[in-house]
């Protein structure tokens, strides 16, 4: 995963944390609007046209407003807490690579409950 042009820090922060996760060539992209920034990760699984595994994937990442607020002023230690709630919350996608009518596209809603201490 090759995070560039990531201008809010907690994009930049998940990104970096969930970088294991995905495919190593997973494209990462800050999208929406500058004052509701989403991050957008996606890849393609190789396969011939119409057939299992040609697919593009992708997985949304949609973060509250109250977080992407709060984020840059938490200690490192609470930077760290949300990072790791994101990616518990990321390890809970399921891609069925092997179903030709699998979702391709997941969302993850990041709201206020990754902030608690």
């Amino acid at each position: 995963m090759r995070p560039v042009h990531l201008r809010h820090t907690v994009l930049y922060d998940v990104a970096n944390c969930l970088i294991d996760l995905f495919p190593s060539g997973a494209d990462v992209a800050e999208v929406g609007l500058e004052a509701t920034p989403a991050l957008f990760v996606s890849w393609r699984t190789g396969g011939v046209a119409n057939h299992p595994g040609n697919i593009a994937w992708g997985v949304h990442y949609r973060f509250d407003a109250l977080v992407l607020r709060d984020y840059p002023h938490l200690s490192e230690q609470g930077r760290q807490r949300v990072c790791e709630r994101v990616r518990e919350m990321s390890r809970l996608l399921d891609f069925n690579y092997a179903d030709p009518r699998a979702s391709s596209l997941l969302v993850v809603d990041v709201d206020e409950t990754v902030l608690a201490a």
